[in-house]
């Protein structure tokens, strides 16, 4: 609202508008169908606060249909803008008042609620860490295990990958079309 206020007028000449500045969300909340300029009974508009109130009238379409009056409509914009400015300002003192009573009280409840998470928080510290010392002393015996089976299954891999390369390169040595040093055949 402090940045700019979206409208709709209508074809009536009434103003439409939310507390949000959304031309989409006017739409939706008026039930309005968003079909091509020249089949709709309204138009999307928007004002600019100035320090001396409202900017120029910006109308957000292409073109603008035959019942559109800028003056006369721009005229309404401006006093529902206006009306809805005033009531914004105490607005917007209200949501200060009640944005300073919020923190103050989340603020007060904050030390209690710290001393009862560390109430609760130390005995599951205690249990953790009694918990912790069989848990790593598992988890390294585990791991010793581990890697004793992963250095000797790469062993056995080896040992196996060697006797199979040697037996391919055996058999492919007696093929017609091999060429020394390659291990494909030739085409």
């Amino acid at each position: 609202m402090c940045d700019f206020f979206s409208a709709i007028v209508t074809r009536d000449h009434r103003v439409l508008f939310t507390e949000e500045d959304s031309h989409e969300t006017i739409i939706a909340r008026a039930g309005l169908t968003d079909t091509l300029l020249h089949g709709r009974a309204w138009v999307r508009v928007e004002l600019r606060p100035t320090a001396e109130g409202w900017g120029p009238l910006v109308v957000e379409e292409t073109t603008t249909p035959g019942w559109w009056d800028t003056v006369t409509d721009g005229d309404r914009v401006r006093v529902v803008a206006d009306r809805v400015r005033a009531a914004w300002a105490p607005f917007v003192a209200a949501r200060a008042a009640g944005q300073a009573t919020f923190e103050t009280t989340c603020a007060t409840a904050w030390a209690p609620y710290e001393a009862a998470r560390a109430a609760a928080l130390a005995p599951f510290e205690t249990a953790r860490a009694a918990a912790w010392a069989p848990y790593d002393a598992a988890a390294v015996a585990a791991w010793a295990t581990y890697d004793a089976a992963c250095v000797a299954a790469w062993a056995t891999s080896e040992v196996t990958r060697a006797a199979a390369l040697a037996t391919y390169e055996t058999v492919i040595r007696t093929m017609d079309g091999y060429v020394p040093g390659e291990r494909t055949r030739a085409s």
